[in-house]
C-alpha cells in the first residue's frame, strides 16, 4: 500500500511512458480508467495536465511540475520505506581484526566463538600476515584491531594489552627426560637446528643468545615458516625454536613437544593494537574483553 494515491501514481507511469494506452497495458487496467484517474487528477488541481495529440500524450506546464513533484514524493517514499525495513532488521557488526598466522589455529576460533556469544550478530573479516604488515594496515585504517607478536611503539596506536609468551624447545616425544618443565638455551645447541630466519621475530634475540653461550651450534635448516620448521622436527631433522601458539596443535595432537625456555629474555611480546583515534565504546570493550579472556584461558606453558 502506498501513502500516494493511485492517480498520482498513474499519472507518472503516463509521463514516462508518453502514452496513455502504453501506461494502461503496463499497469493491466483499461485505458479509459486511466483517462477518468488523469480527469480525476486535473478536476483536483484545477488544471489542465496533459495534451492528448496524434503522436502521443504532451505534458502541460502544469502536468510537467507535477511530474516532477511526483517522482520526488515517490522517490521519498521508497526511502522512507527502505529505513523502516533496515530498522526492523538486526544490525551486524562488522570487524576487521589482523592477526599474526600462528593465531589462526586454534585462537581465532576460539575468539570468534566468544566475541559471538558476547555480541550476537558479527561479521569478522580475518587479516592473517607478519607484524609489520598488520602494522601498516592499522596505521592506513584498513584494520580495526591487530594482534601480533613486538608491534613496535607508535603514537598512533594505542596498546590495549601486552602479553608475554616464552619462546620453546620443539622438538619429538622422547627427545627430553619425561617430566621436564624447562631447558637451558646451552643444553639445546647439541641437536641439529631447524632454524628462524630473519623474517620471524623470534629470529634476532634468540639468535644473539645462542652466539652468546659460546658454545659450536650446527644450523640444519632455516625458513619463514613455522610450519615448515614443525614439520622438518617431525621428520627427525633437528630441533626448532617457537613460542606456544606457534606449535600448540602439534602439541595437543601428542606429535611434538613444548619445552619453555628457562632464558628469561628470550620471550616474544603480544600485542593488542587499535588506532589511537578510535573512542574505546561498549563495543570495542566487549571485543577487547574477548580477546583478554581468550588469552588468558590459552594455555601457554611458562617456565618455573
Amino acid at each position: 500500500m502506498s501513502a500516494l494515491t493511485k492517480e498520482i501514481r498513474s499519472f507518472v507511469v503516463i509521463a514516462h511512458e508518453k502514452s496513455v494506452r502504453k501506461a494502461a497495458e503496463k499497469l493491466h487496467i483499461a485505458a479509459s480508467a486511466l483517462s477518468r484517474q488523469v480527469k480525476i487528477l486535473e478536476e483536483d488541481f484545477g488544471r489542465k495536465l496533459l495534451l492528448r495529440l496524434p503522436k502521443g500524450i504532451e505534458l502541460t506546464e502544469q502536468g510537467q511540475a507535477l511530474y516532477k513533484q511526483a517522482q520526488k514524493w515517490i522517490a521519498e517514499e521508497n526511502r522512507f520505506r527502505r529505513s523502516i525495513e533496515e530498522g526492523q532488521k538486526p544490525k551486524i557488526l562488522q570487524l576487521r581484526i589482523g592477526a599474526v598466522g600462528c593465531l589462526s589455529h586454534s585462537f581465532l576460533p576460539r575468539f570468534y566463538k566468544k566475541v559471538l556469544s558476547d555480541l550476537g550478530q558479527v561479521r569478522i573479516h580475518f587479516k592473517i600476515g607478519d607484524t609489520q604488515t598488520l602494522t601498516d594496515l592499522l596505521l592506513k585504517n584498513e584494520l580495526d584491531f591487530i594482534i601480533a607478536f613486538n608491534v613496535a611503539r607508535n603514537e598512533k596506536i594505542h596498546f590495549a594489552g601486552q602479553y608475554m609468551s616464552k619462546i620453546g624447545l620443539v622438538h619429538l616425544p622422547g627427545l627430553l627426560e619425561e617430566g621436564k618443565q624447562s631447558i637451558d638455551l646451552y643444553d639445546c645447541l647439541k641437536w641439529p637446528l631447524c632454524f628462524p630466519d630473519v623474517n620471524l621475530s623470534v629470529h634476532t634475540r634468540l639468535y644473539s643468545e645462542i652466539v652468546r653461550q659460546k658454545s659450536s651450534f650446527d644450523i640444519a635448516a632455516t625458513s619463514n615458516s613455522f610450519n615448515l620448521l614443525a614439520n622438518l622436527v617431525l621428520n627427525g631433522v633437528g630441533v626448532s625454536f617457537m613460542t606456544w601458539y606457534d606449535i600448540e596443535k602439534q602439541v595437543q595432537d601428542g606429535d611434538l613437544v613444548f619445552t619453555p625456555l628457562t632464558d628469561k629474555q628470550l620471550e616474544e611480546e603480544l600485542c593488542v593494537c587499535l588506532p589511537s583515534t578510535v573512542t574505546i565504546d561498549e563495543q570495542t570493550q566487549i571485543v577487547l574483553d574477548s580477546i583478554h579472556e581468550v588469552i588468558q584461558l590459552y594455555h601457554i606453558p611458562v617456565a618455573p
